[in-house]
């Protein structure tokens, strides 16, 4: 068998020496001299050099979309775009002909001592799965910030570490990074997020790991292309690539059993761990995409850690995937100062036949229901029942309000001491309620009073509470123009706010909106507002004339919604206002936010103006998780989500 010169040196020096963590490594390996495989009897024709990475020509490749070549070795890369996966025996894929959510990346040393496959999303090329022949290393993204370690082999799963990192930031560094090669931008989230530190308890994975990451650093030309012969890579009677025939065969053997078989993993609580409320992750580790498809998943969770199976324990919550693998379920209702367990399943759907399907639940995670379960239970502790609130109160103040303004300021007024009072029946702590008024109509016609904010109120504090009401009390109403009034940019005002309080379980946010009329779709003719400098002076032009821009800015529904999903879970918003878009052309509907996360929308009337208690039930049952509850995760539908949601008659139910 043909080896590359030296390797096996740098290998031993490697495994005495240990490894530092792949995300603080911005050094190629050191080697001096140049490196090349040794092809025996015949001579390469062009070396590779240290720190080089080459691109392989696309003969011989078989099945792999690119190839690769290093001093340490191959790397192939498969895009998996049109994956018909065989499966041995008679079973087959539930969907055969659908990609898969995954690239493979394939690496072997000269010897064939070391042989790994990365599997990476590649919607946001996160790692998803470092497969090896001892076992695999799975990645859980419990969110944009914390990434969970855990290391199957045979039927064990050990959790291995948590990890912090920063989405938004890798994001950032991998555009500006520029690769011109997709291995190497394939490769960086996983060099970046994978602390080799964590991991010396398995030094196959080390090694491998260490391949991965290193070839990121590595100077590449995308003007050079070699085949087999010139890197001097052994080639079979055949005439394809030995590394390639080895990878395929890796492929059948390792690889193809993690594509179909599937095993969950409950990842910490993380954040939102309060008095009566809590966000519990989890994650699916199956690359065939298909299991969502036929399958749910979700999180079961109860005092009593016996009781851990669907339709057993007290809460359950389903949900849907959040980026193909990872999944977040809400749950309130919990007894304050009590420990609770959970674990993550997997259930097939009623209608569908395992026995028919290539996916299979790992043997060790199948409860005898047939459910997948984490065999690993989570716990936590809930604290003390105790709440600060955040409201934001938009008001209608067009002049159609005339005869509604009245109950909606008297509404305003009475906010604090009615929730105060049902805090105090719930066993409740109200620790604070900050307030803020945002008054809106229409930001075509009238001007600066079409949008204003108020101060904010700390409505436990007397003096504040008093100044709030002074406040509300003084509103009066403009104009409003035509029908449809500026309500997006009412909410996109409350959104923006930055003093929202952290997302910790006893934070709550709420937006509470009165009005009569539907928001308005299209804005023609803004206000325009005279452009000052510092000192207040009007700026001019090139032609020495003053010069205007638009007083607000105008709102688009899509641009709402994705600012609303970027608040703090504890979010809440409480809609007293029409369904109707009364057939203008630039009229939008409120009843598109009934499908909203946490949304209540009561119609619009004197009626529920006046009975503002009854409102008032359904949002203290929101806050405090009076009424037990669970919820999917962003973009997801799960528990009873749908019972919370829509007019009226939509008030929580225990499930």
């Amino acid at each position: 068998m043909k080896t590359m010169k030296n390797f096996k040196l740098l290998f031993a020096a490697v495994a005495l020496l240990g490894f530092a963590a792949c995300s603080s490594s911005d050094d190629a390996s050191e080697n001096n001299g140049e490196f090349h495989y040794n092809p025996g009897k015949q001579e390469a024709k062009t070396k590779i050099s240290t720190g080089k990475l080459v691109k392989l020509n696309a003969e011989a490749l078989g099945s792999w979309d690119e190839g690769y070549v290093t001093e340490n070795g191959i790397y192939l890369r498969k895009k998996n775009d049109a994956v018909a996966l065989e499966v041995r025996g008679e079973k087959t894929r539930a969907t055969a002909d659908t990609p898969l959510n995954a690239e493979t990346l394939y690496f072997t040393n000269a010897d064939a001592s070391v042989q790994a496959s990365v599997l990476v999303n590649k919607d946001d090329l996160r790692p998803l799965q470092l497969i090896l022949k001892e076992g695999t290393l799975n990645f859980s993204f419990l969110s944009d910030e914390v990434l969970e370690l855990v290391f199957k082999s045979g039927t064990s799963m050990t959790y291995i570490d948590q990890i912090p990192y920063d989405k938004t930031a890798l994001d950032a560094a991998l555009q500006a990074a520029n690769y011109e090669n997709d291995l190497q931008k394939a490769l960086f989230y996983f060099a970046k997020v994978t602390d080799i530190n964590k991991l010396t308890s398995y030094p196959t994975v080390v090694a491998s790991v260490r391949y991965f990451c290193e070839v990121i650093n590595f100077t590449y030309d995308a003007d050079v292309t070699v085949t087999a012969e010139e890197a001097g890579i052994e080639v079979t009677e055949k005439g394809e690539i030995a590394a390639v025939t080895k990878a395929e065969t890796f492929e059948e053997q390792v690889i193809a059993k993690v594509y179909t078989t599937l095993s969950v993993w409950t990842g910490k609580a993380s954040f939102k761990v309060g008095g009566s409320s809590c966000t519990l992750s989890g994650t699916v580790f199956c690359a065939d995409p298909s299991f969502s498809e036929v399958g749910s998943v979700g999180i079961v969770c109860d005092a009593d850690p016996n009781k851990l199976y669907v339709g057993q324990a007290e809460f359950e919550g389903k949900a849907q995937l959040k980026d193909g693998q990872n999944f977040d379920v809400d749950f309130r209702g919990f007894k304050a100062e009590t420990t609770y367990y959970y674990r993550a399943f997997y259930k097939f759907n009623d209608n569908v036949n395992p026995d028919d399907l290539a996916i299979t639940i790992d043997a060790n995670q199948r409860g005898k229901d047939g459910v997948c379960y984490d065999t690993t239970t989570k716990q936590f502790t809930t604290d003390e029942n105790k709440l600060y609130v955040d409201v934001v109160m938009c008001m209608d103040i067009s002049g159609s309000m005339g005869d509604e303004i009245y109950m909606v300021k008297q509404n305003a007024v009475d906010f604090y001491n009615l929730f105060k009072g049902k805090c105090d029946d719930a066993n409740i702590k109200l620790l604070g309620l900050n307030t803020q008024v945002i008054t809106y109509s229409d930001i075509n016609v009238d001007k600066e009073k079409s949008l204003s904010e108020s101060d904010i109120y700390d409505l436990t504090d007397e003096t504040q509470k008093a100044a709030f009401e002074s406040f509300v009390n003084g509103i009066e109403l403009a104009f409003g123009g035509d029908g449809p009034e500026s309500g997006l940019e009412a909410l996109a005002a409350a959104f923006h706010r930055e003093t929202w309080g952290v997302d910790d379980g006893y934070h709550r946010q709420v937006i509470i909106l009165w009005t009569d009329a539907p928001y308005k779709t299209i804005n023609e003719g803004i206000y325009q507002r005279l452009v000052i400098d510092e000192n207040g002076d009007p700026i001019l032009d090139g032609n020495g004339n003053e010069t205007y821009e638009p007083a607000f800015t105008a709102y688009t529904y899509d641009e709402v919604y994705a600012m609303w999903n970027k608040m703090p879970s504890g979010r809440r918003m409480i809609l007293f206002a029409p369904k109707d878009t009364w057939g203008e052309y630039n009229a939008g509907s409120w009843a598109l936010m009934d499908d909203w996360k946490n949304v209540y929308h009561e119609e619009n009337s004197y009626e529920s103006f006046n009975n503002f208690e009854k409102s008032l039930d359904y949002i203290i049952s929101e806050l405090t998780g009076k009424e037990k509850g669970t919820e999917g995760g962003e973009g997801t539908d799960g528990g009873s989500t749908k019972a919370r949601r829509g007019t009226r008659s939509s008030y929580p139910s225990n499930n």
